[in-house]
């Protein structure tokens, strides 16, 4: 993690009355420091999209209430959650601090807004889990509680699930980063099940706990592989959009926008698969789409790190961008990047740091195959930090001809506008036709490369996703 500068805005203040007849509700707080005045809203769970075409449904079915309605239901959530709850989409929930689930079932019904008030999070402890399935036009909302047009990346924490699944640390466990007083998570289960998120959107997210230390928008520690994750969106977090320690599940139609660190970051031996990914960074900060590493103390740490990646679209900041790389594989890591388009970095679009991560790509667990390099920064490929190879000798292999790769190739997508994208490449674009199938469990074969297929008529986050930036 590093250090962001975060901009926390000031709450409007307003008492408020509930009603709560639900006896496993925690308690309710009708003072003025649930911050829930009419002007503090969130978004309406619509895509922004323009060019996209996706302003998709209401993202509420008709009961659901309104965030940018000031009369519409509002409740807190000050305590912890210790028994099985659902919370429904009729009312507004405002997070008004880190919020534990501890040894119970939190569900969330499709179309429900989560709002948070600064330094507030919601946290699924080791011995809980989450059923959080929203729809495509209702998709399930945790956002900041200020209102649409006045949002910032920090303004709450994030979403964070604690599981017990294989880390590589010493001892087999850790202490999850951006609290006070940090869970502990990691274990000898490969299987727990932190629980299920489907349509669902997190956003301006990352709330700095102390200097250098913030949660992400969606951090996942020691997930295993029952746990179920596809159509996720993390946007405009203040840290990584999305971040693994350890563990290893499948996650499909993942978008991550606007993360001021890491876009996906993955590390302390995770092991999962990612399939159908947008990544777009914004025009001014970001630094790497993903970052794959093993550990900072023992880069030989087993189990090392080892995602599998198929069907990404990444978009760098582009010119006016500082940080902005594709991808940085380091600390002895693996990696497997398949069909993969990585465009428009500032800087490199691969980086490789340190000499144990050369030898496990000479013995060959870091593969690059079927992928489209265009307009990334010069040298495309870096290596640093005693890696044997230099940068010829790593763009070498990383355009060797075994492995397929398209360099200085336009893929030709419809847009790459911040705010408004819309990366679905041409009905010809050089991507149709050129992807391979990954041979690996939990990964669909593809003739394409890229996040969408070319010439789609609708696109699969159509919807359910946002990108406002404010």
């Amino acid at each position: 993690m590093k250090t962001h500068t975060c901009v926390l805005l000031s709450l409007t203040l307003a008492t408020i009355t509930v009603a709560c007849s639900d006896p496993n509700d925690v308690e309710t707080d009708t003072s003025a420091s649930s911050g829930t005045s009419g002007g503090n809203t969130s978004s309406t769970g619509t895509t922004t999209a323009g060019s996209t075409g996706a302003t998709g449904g209401t993202g509420r079915p008709g009961d659901c209430a309104d965030p940018n309605d000031p009369n519409a239901p509002r409740e807190g959530l000050s305590s912890d959650i210790t028994e099985d709850r659902t919370l429904s989409c009729e009312t507004i929930w405002v997070l008004e601090k880190i919020v534990f689930v501890r040894g119970a079932t939190l569900s969330i019904d499709p179309g429900t807004t989560i709002t948070g008030l600064s330094g507030s999070a919601l946290v699924i402890d080791v011995d809980a889990t989450i059923d959080a399935q929203g729809t495509s036009d209702a998709p399930i909302v945790l956002t900041s509680n200020q209102p649409a047009g006045s949002r910032n990346r920090g303004d709450w924490g994030g979403l964070v699930l604690l599981g017990q699944a294989t880390v590589n640390l010493a001892g087999g466990s850790g202490q999850a980063e951006g609290f006070a007083n940090p869970p502990t998570y990691g274990g000898n289960d490969p299987t727990h099940n932190c629980g299920t998120l489907a349509y669902l959107r997190v956003e301006f997210a990352g709330f700095e706990i102390s200097p250098g230390s913030e949660l992400n928008g969606i951090t996942f520690y020691a997930c295993g592989t029952d746990t179920t994750v596809h159509h996720v969106q993390s946007h405009m977090g203040a840290d990584d959009g999305i971040e693994f320690f350890g563990g290893g599940f499948d996650l499909k139609y993942v978008v991550v926008t606007g993360a001021a660190d890491d876009s996906l970051d993955m590390d302390q031996g995770f092991s999962g698969t990612v399939q159908y990914a947008f990544l777009q960074q914004d025009p001014a900060l970001g630094d790497n789409a993903f970052e794959i590493s093993n550990q900072g103390s023992d880069f030989t740490a087993p189990p090392l790190t080892a995602p599998v990646i198929s069907n990404a679209t990444v978009i760098g900041s582009g010119a006016s961008g500082d940080k902005s790389k594709g991808a940085t594989f380091k600390e002895g890591t693996q990696a497997y990047l398949y069909n993969t388009i990585l465009m428009n970095a500032t800087n490199e679009a691969f980086l490789l740091a340190h000499p144990e991560t050369q030898a496990v790509a000479e013995s060959g667990g870091l593969v690059l195959k079927n992928l489209l390099f265009f307009g990334n920064g010069s040298p495309q490929f870096e290596t640093s930090d005693g890696a044997g190879w230099d940068a010829a000798a790593f763009e070498s292999f990383v355009l060797d001809a075994g492995n397929e790769n398209l360099d200085g190739v336009d893929p030709a997508l419809a847009s790459t506008a911040w705010g408004a994208p819309d990366p679905t490449p041409s009905g010809d674009s050089p991507v149709a036709g050129a992807g391979t199938d990954p041979g690996q469990p939990g990964l669909e074969a593809t003739d394409y490369i890229g996040a969408i297929e070319p010439g789609a008529a609708t696109l699969w986050f159509d919807g359910w996703t946002n990108f406002a930036p404010n």
